[in-house]
């Protein structure tokens, strides 16, 4: 496993950001690549460029639900909350904390800003206004639209300058949009959207031991979608990690799998929230539409290039030794030991939390499920055999480090 770039690492949760409904499709990479652009237009330095950025990627990181993303194309929506959810989850991590504020004021209109800061303006203020206005563009423009719809979006846009919008990102804007490369660039679903942001990005190694602190991070953006997932990953990754330590896996290894395990799910913001809080069982439709999460994790952790290992043992947590697993049907001599202490460990979580639909399996329904699975090929028995032995040992880790998670969940929501 290689070092991370910073900018692989938000490019790739901001393309599952973009995984949740058709509605929305590709809008965090529009507007990523519209502040990247009104970046150089404004002659940003490095730094407010990359926070710019940034924020541009993941702005509705907050958006937990999908009428909070719709009400994002309404003018007179109240868009508070959601910007405030994002500000919370990010804030918390030195490189996320200067693009968290832009986030949590990046639906607070110009005139507000100016009153609440009086003489004493931030550069945040101006910053978070240019993504309000980006995030107002690409909503305005129809993609693929004629040249005329262009003309009217530059004007709804210059309509709104000192009320909604600063002048100076108004005029920035207007200056840069003259013509069509604006709008093309912003379109572009071709070109690598690395190459668009790079050259005002000041990109930084993220260091083994800084990613797991980014992987509880984005854990936490995936679990508290929902009060009955709102754990689960920080489960799925403390049994993970118990169970590859009882197997030998080496130290390394074994944060490598603490990494896949805050990770596996981030597909899961591609389900709609309704399906995760659903208390009955899932129709066929609906389940296919749950099992499209491991495709679109597969999809968003192989494109940030480091991972290495740590994307299989991830993605491949609903695959089974008998090829009847998904999203590819892999077999047995295609799954790693990573792989499958992953889909042991994703399988004891799920069977003993509360969901939904149902409670929490006790011990000897835990054993019977797994035992019955290994018998039939699903799971690797010497894995099962392994979890069974330890299994007070295991669950009471899992236990633990469920609890401070709720914790840190119920803070999450009370703040």
């Amino acid at each position: 496993m290689q070092d991370v770039l910073l900018l692989d690492l938000v490019i790739g949760v901001s393309s599952a950001l973009d995984h949740i409904s058709t509605t929305v499709t590709g809008h965090h990479r529009r507007v990523g690549i519209a502040t990247a652009i009104m970046a150089g237009e404004m002659g940003l330095d490095k730094q407010d460029a990359t926070d710019l950025i940034i924020a541009g990627l993941l702005h509705d990181i907050g958006a937990f639900s999908m009428a909070l993303r719709l009400d994002g194309m309404d003018f007179d929506a109240d868009l508070t909350e959601h910007s405030s959810l994002g500000y919370r989850l990010l804030r918390g991590h030195h490189l996320l904390e200067r693009p968290s504020h832009l986030i949590r004021d990046h639906h607070t209109t110009w005139q507000t800003l100016q009153s609440r800061n009086g003489d004493d303006k931030p550069k945040t203020d101006l910053l978070a206004n240019v993504i309000n206005l980006m995030d107002r563009v690409d909503i305005l423009n129809k993609v693929g639209t004629s040249v005329f719809a262009w003309q009217h979006v530059r004007s709804v846009i210059g309509n709104y300058s000192k009320s909604l919008y600063a002048p100076q990102a108004v005029e920035a804007f207007l200056d840069a949009s003259i013509g069509s490369e604006f709008r093309e660039k912003m379109e572009d679903t071709e070109t690598p959207i690395r190459s668009l942001l790079s050259c005002n990005f000041e990109d930084v190694e993220i260091p083994e031991e800084q990613l797991l602190e980014f992987s509880t991070f984005f854990s936490h953006i995936i679990d508290f979608r929902s009060r009955h997932t709102a754990t689960h990953s920080i489960g799925v990754a403390e049994t993970a990690v118990e169970i590859a330590r009882l197997a030998g896996m080496s130290a390394e290894d074994q944060n490598r799998m603490r990494l896949a395990g805050n990770l596996h799910d981030i597909g899961k913001l591609a389900v709609p929230t309704k399906l995760l809080d659903k208390p009955g069982a899932l129709g066929k439709d609906e389940y296919s539409s749950v099992q499209l999460h491991a495709t679109v994790c597969e999809k968003v952790l192989s494109s940030i290039p480091g991972l290495g290992s740590v994307t299989h043992w991830a993605c491949q947590h609903h695959e089974r030794l008998n090829g009847k697993g998904y999203p590819n049907g892999l077999t047995a001599e295609h799954l790693s030991l990573g792989s499958r202490i992953m889909m042991v460990a994703d399988v004891c979580t799920a069977i003993a939390e509360d969901r939904p639909y149902r409670k929490g399996m006790d011990k000897e329904q835990v054993f019977e499920v797994l035992m019955s699975m290994a018998r039939k090929g699903f799971l690797d028995k010497d894995l099962v055999t392994l979890t069974i032995d330890n299994y007070e040992h295991i669950d009471a880790v899992r236990r633990f480090a469920q609890t401070k998670a709720l914790i840190n969940f119920r803070r999450f929501n009370i703040a």
